[in-house]
C-alpha cells in the first residue's frame, strides 16, 4: 500500500519550485493507476504548483486539479506520468475504496502519511467511532487512535485488508 501513497509539497511558483521553498507538505494516494490522486483541500489551497513524491523517491509533478470541495476539505489531482527526471510509468499503484459497511467500531486501521514533511510513515490504531460529527467538518468523521500529525492531511486511512476507507485530514492535540 505504501506504493499508492505519496508526499505532496506544495509551492507558490517555479521560482519557489526551484528554491525548494514550499508553501506546505502533505500526503495523497492514487486513486487510479493513470495518476488520478485524492488529498485535502487544504493541502494545495493557495499553491500554484504541487509535486508528488513516491515511497521510491520519485517526483511526478501534479498536472492539475480535476475537482476540488471546501466543505468536504477534498481535492482530486491529476498526476503526469512522466516523473521530473523523464522517467514515464506505465501506471501508478493505486488503493481500492472500502464499502461504507467494512469498518466499524473496534476495527484495526492503518494510516500512512507524511508526518511534518518527513517521508512516508506507517501507523496502526483502532476505530473509536464512527459516524462522529465534529465542528467545523461537513460529514462524520471516522475517530481512530493512529497517530497522524501535520503533513499527514491528504492520507490514507486503510482497513486491514488494505482498502482504503477515508482520507486524514486532522488530528486532536
Amino acid at each position: 500500500c505504501m506504493a499508492a501513497v505519496f508526499c505532496l509539497r506544495t509551492f507558490a511558483d517555479t521560482e519557489k519550485q526551484r528554491e525548494d521553498i514550499g508553501l506546505a507538505d502533505a500526503s495523497g494516494f492514487f486513486l487510479s493507476a493513470d495518476g488520478v490522486a485524492v488529498t485535502n483541500y487544504h493541502s494545495i489551497d493557495k499553491a500554484n504548483l504541487a509535486v508528488a513524491t513516491l515511497v521510491t523517491g520519485e517526483t511526478y509533478p501534479v498536472e492539475q486539479v480535476l475537482y476540488y470541495d471546501l466543505e468536504a476539505d477534498i481535492a482530486i489531482l491529476k498526476v503526469s506520468r512522466t516523473s521530473l527526471e523523464g522517467e514515464t510509468t506505465s501506471a501508478f499503484a493505486c488503493l481500492e475504496a472500502a464499502a461504507e459497511d467494512e469498518l466499524r467500531v473496534g476495527d484495526t486501521v492503518y494510516a500512512i502519511g507524511s508526518p511534518l514533511g518527513l517521508g512516508l510513515a506507517f501507523t496502526s490504531g483502532i476505530v473509536t467511532a464512527t459516524g462522529r460529527v465534529v465542528e467545523n467538518y461537513r460529514y462524520p468523521c471516522i475517530m481512530n487512535s493512529a497517530d497522524i500529525s501535520q503533513g499527514s492531511s491528504g492520507g490514507a486511512l486503510m482497513n486491514v485488508y488494505g482498502r482504503e476507507v477515508r482520507v486524514t485530514t486532522g488530528a486532536y492535540a
